[in-house]
């Protein structure tokens, strides 16, 4: 224990430490205001553009297709599709929830017809007789889109959640920060806070053992958690500072909002707190190997951006190993990155799940382990006497 208290102090009292761990909680609690200037498309305004692209529809479409029973049949529930997007923009207009407070009977409710208008587009999808099928397919989304749009929508209803018509909502800014977090963000902080472990040890010969035997295994490990452990404690204040400081802004949206989350073979959508714990646990779990990673090869090169590039660079390994088709989801270095095993980017490599980054993630820890085991033990260190530190 007094070794350990030694080596944090160690940690901490370093100027370069505190300065990084200061940017680093600055950063991530001021991410809500950053986030306030972005421009972006609110759901109103898409809605306004679906109105207009109905519209079209009923021009682009000769006439006469809409004369058989198909036709009409089709003529109607693209009727009925323009006057729900009619009522849906009215009640974003409000910013009430999914309905507006006194018109309940005149308006109903946003959910129940966006499910009505799902449905009556998947139904376009089906309807091979009418003529001009292929004109108006051109005009919806694609039929994954609207699946994903009845998954959602589906899940609003059984949990009793407003539709959010901000997409500045708190909780939402908490769930792209939580991104930005898990991905190349986190291996840049975790190298930059690992590369210099070691290298003025081996610079100055200090002896951080005091005469006391303790191997350099042991030191990489205790520094390795000293250094995520400060990561963490900061990137989690921020994370929670930020998010009540986007309160302040607005007070829309709520944590049990859906989002998307890639399951293997079809994407689910699970409440933003459900999301972020996963996100975060499994982000912490792999920056720890991260920090153990640049912790080791600080030892290994006494260089701190060379460190830094390499561990930095690790990042890309995935895209390389994505190349090699299916057989790649069995790959631990595949999950190095996070988020696209979340959001399904990984798709097209079939059965790239939660479970297999799970797993990746400790046989990554093992691969590690096993590695500086050997560099440890068959790596000489500088040679020379080793001194007491005077200060």
């Amino acid at each position: 224990m007094k070794l350990f208290k030694w080596d944090f102090l160690k940690i901490i009292r370093d100027w370069k430490v505190r300065i990084l761990l200061v940017s680093l909680f600055l950063f991530l609690a001021s991410y809500s205001a950053f986030y306030q200037d972005r421009s972006i498309v609110l759901p109103l305004e898409e809605l306004r553009s679906e109105y207009e692209d109905t519209q079209q529809i009923f021009h682009a479409i000769p006439q006469n297709h809409f004369d058989s029973a198909a036709g009409q049949e089709v003529y109607d529930k693209l009727a009925r599709q323009q006057s729900i997007i009619g009522m849906q923009r009215y009640i974003l207009g409000e910013q009430e929830g999914n309905t507006v407070s006194g018109l309940e009977n005149v308006v109903s409710d946003y959910v129940d017809q966006g499910l009505e208008l799902a449905e009556n587009r998947l139904f376009f999808y089906e309807a091979d007789d009418f003529e001009s099928q292929e004109l108006l397919l051109s005009f919806m989304p694609a039929k994954a889109e609207i699946e994903n749009d009845l998954k959602f929508l589906t899940y609003l209803k059984e949990h009793n959640v407003d539709i959010d018509w901000n997409p500045m909502s708190p909780s939402l800014v908490l769930f792209n920060l939580v991104n930005i977090v898990a991905g190349i963000f986190i291996f840049v902080i975790a190298a930059i806070f690992g590369a210099d472990r070691f290298s003025r040890d081996q610079e100055f010969n200090w002896s951080i053992s005091q005469g006391i035997p303790y191997s350099w295994a042991h030191q990489w490990r205790q520094r390795t958690f000293i250094s995520w452990g400060l990561i963490w404690l900061i990137v989690l204040a921020g994370i929670c500072v930020s998010y009540i400081l986007s309160t302040l802004f607005t007070d829309s949206g709520t944590l049990n909002y859906p989002v998307p989350l890639y399951s293997g073979e079809e994407t689910v959508y699970i409440s933003i707190m459900q999301y972020v714990i996963l996100a975060l646990l499994l982000t912490m779990a792999l920056s720890y190997i991260i920090v153990k990673l640049s912790t080791g090869l600080s030892w290994v090169f006494r260089n701190i951006y060379l460190t830094i590039t390499i561990v930095t660079a690790v990042f890309y390994l995935p895209y390389v190993f994505a190349l090699t088709g299916p057989a790649a989801s069995w790959n631990p270095f595949l999950y190095l990155q996070i988020i696209p095993v979340l959001e399904g980017s990984w798709e097209s490599l079939k059965n790239v799940t939660v479970t297999k980054l799970i797993i990746s993630i400790a046989v990554l820890y093992i691969i590690v382990e096993i590695v500086f085991h050997f560099i440890f033990k068959l790596i000489p260190t500088r040679t020379g006497k080793l001194e007491r530190r005077r200060n």
